[in-house]
């Protein structure tokens, strides 16, 4: 391998790294310093349709337990979700959007939408959606099945 060649993998998470910089930033230049990428990602997005279980955030998230537990109570303390006992189910809980967390969700959407548009014109459009076809193609062939491919685009 060529020395001077920079690793996959450190293209990878350079790349991520950027597009989360720019999210976070945007976001509390929303008016959301309280929220994060991952908040967006692995727990507001999913709750659009209704309320889910924690187990559910964490099957489609593809993020352990320990991080849905900790996104929750975050987004509980600030506002954006409740909590509360499943009506069918004493031992589970049903995590809920707030109207404030409705708001996020949406503002939080559409940065993502701006952040991806922004990207286009400076690398083009067609080199980002060659990127991304190759990542939709590539990903799926690089897990057995077995084990999560991990991240907020794991499932959308």
């Amino acid at each position: 391998m060529d020395q001077h060649r920079r690793p996959l993998c450190f293209l990878l998470a350079r790349a991520e790294g950027l597009f989360v910089a720019e999210f976070d930033a945007r976001l509390a230049g929303a008016g959301y310093p309280d929220l994060s990428l991952a908040h967006s990602a692995n727990v507001l997005r999913f709750l659009q349709a209704g309320e889910l279980r924690p187990g559910q955030l964490v099957q489609r998230a593809c993020v352990t337990k320990q991080a849905v537990s900790q996104q929750v109570a975050h987004l509980e303390r600030f506002g954006y979700v409740t909590v509360r006992p499943d009506p069918r189910d004493s031992r589970a809980h049903q995590v809920r959007l707030t109207a404030k967390g409705a708001t996020a969700q949406r503002v939080a959407a559409e940065l993502f939408t701006q952040i991806e548009r922004d990207w286009a014109t400076q690398i083009g459009a067609e080199q980002l959606g060659d990127l991304r076809a190759l990542l939709e193609s590539a990903l799926p062939r690089l897990t057995d099945g077995s084990r999560p491919t991990g991240g907020p685009a794991a499932q959308d």
